[in-house]
Order: structure tokens, then sequence, then C-alpha cells
């Protein structure tokens, strides 16, 4: 059974006195996990499936799957800039058209043969978990590589619910919503691989504390999904 970790921002509107705010980090039982970063003010709690990253918790704003990296990381670390796919797609959500767009996608790249069926099946697989625990009807789904950091500022997204999954380089960093949001630092750095589900605006519970924005200072190109859940 896979893993998921959830990043949430307790809601101090919905509690009866006024708290600071707070992230909880749900964490897999896994001998192997690798310790948690340091964050103060952090609540480390754990499950192991995934309708947590469904976000239906008021204290819920991100959903974080912590996984190791899958081996598509490392075959895509060693192809040519030139050969990354890069595309983007409105598709309805059953598990077979999602397979199709992920081939689509990976398509408009010329990726070596096992790097390219290795991206599709974790496009398929990523993609597939997040229409479920989201119910989506429709996915709006962009692959596309990035030169520098796309978003310089934390904020959060008018969406009902994003996903985001750096396959080349860093990913996503997320901070409370206390943080300076043109110069604060982040609170945590998501890592090559990681799976974010994010709750926008448009979902019925809002979006949360949280927010987040594209890794600074990085140099070279990313490889990143990023996939909303019904969009207008």
């Amino acid at each position: 059974m896979l893993c998921y970790y959830i990043a949430g921002m307790i809601d101090a509107a919905a509690l009866p006195h006024p708290l600071s705010p707070k992230v909880t980090l749900l964490r897999p039982h896994a001998e192997s996990a690798p310790a948690l970063p340091y964050l103060p003010g952090v609540v480390v709690t754990s499950c192991d499936r995934a309708p947590g990253l469904a976000l239906a918790a008021r204290d819920t704003a991100i959903g974080i799957w912590w996984r190791d990296p899958p081996p598509v990381v490392a075959l895509l670390d060693q192809a040519a800039d030139a050969a990354l796919p890069d595309g983007r797609l409105t598709v309805g959500a059953d598990p077979a058209t999602i397979a199709a767009a992920a081939e689509d996608l990976v398509g408009t790249g010329s990726l070596a043969l096992p790097t390219a069926q290795a991206l599709i099946a974790d496009l398929t697989q990523v993609l597939t978990r997040f229409a479920a625990v989201s119910r989506a009807r429709h996915l709006a789904i962009r692959l596309e590589v990035v030169s520098g950091p796309a978003c310089r500022r934390f904020h959060q997204d008018h969406v009902r619910a994003r996903l985001l999954c750096s396959y080349r380089g860093p990913g996503t960093e997320l901070a409370p919503e206390t943080v300076d949001r043109d110069s604060g630092s982040a609170a945590l750095c998501l890592g090559t691989g990681h799976v974010a589900v994010l709750r926008g605006h448009r979902h019925p519970l809002g979006a949360g504390r949280v927010l987040h924005r594209s890794p600074q200072g990085v140099t070279g190109r990313r490889l990143l999904l990023a996939a909303d859940a019904d969009p207008d």
C-alpha cells in the first residue's frame, strides 16, 4: 500500500479560541522513511491511505505524497534539455483517457524509449490517483519545461485543487500565510518526485492557510507536472 504525507494548516477561524497557524504533516508508517525536517510549530502525525489527499477536512490544506524518487527521475536527469516534453491538455478524468493523455504529452518530446515509457507510467499513476481523490470529471494537465522560478511570490491558486510534481529539479516551496509573500523564506521544500495536492480558492473549504511558490535559485531546466481538477 502506498503511503502519503498530508500537510495542512489549522483554520483558526473555525476554532473557539485564536491559535497561531500550524502546519500538520502526516508521514507514512515506514522504517525506511527519511527523517522529517525540523520545522518550528509543526505537529507530525501519520496516515497510510490515499483518500487523505482529498483535502476534505478543514484543517488539511495541502496533501503531499512524500515518496522516494521514482526510477524515471534518474532517467530524466540524463536526458538532454531539448528532448524534454512540453505540452498541455484538458481531458476527461477516467483512467483510460488519462493514460492516453500521458502518452500524448510525453510524445511532445524526444525522450529515449525507456525514459518515455517510465514517465508515461508514472504520470498515469499520479494523475489517476489525483482524479480519484479530487473526484474530478476533467483535468487540465500541463507537463512543462521551466527555466528559472516561474512564481517568485508566495501565493494561492484560483482553482479547486491543483497537483504539482517536479520530475526534474527541486519541487515546490511551502510557507504559512504569515510569511512575507515577496521575500520570505520557505518552511518546507518538496523534493524531486514528491507529489503535492493543494486546495485553491475555488475549493468549498477555501484555500487554507498555506502558501506556495516555485523553487528559488534554480539553475538548469525543470520538468514540472501541474494538473487542475475541473478547471473553468
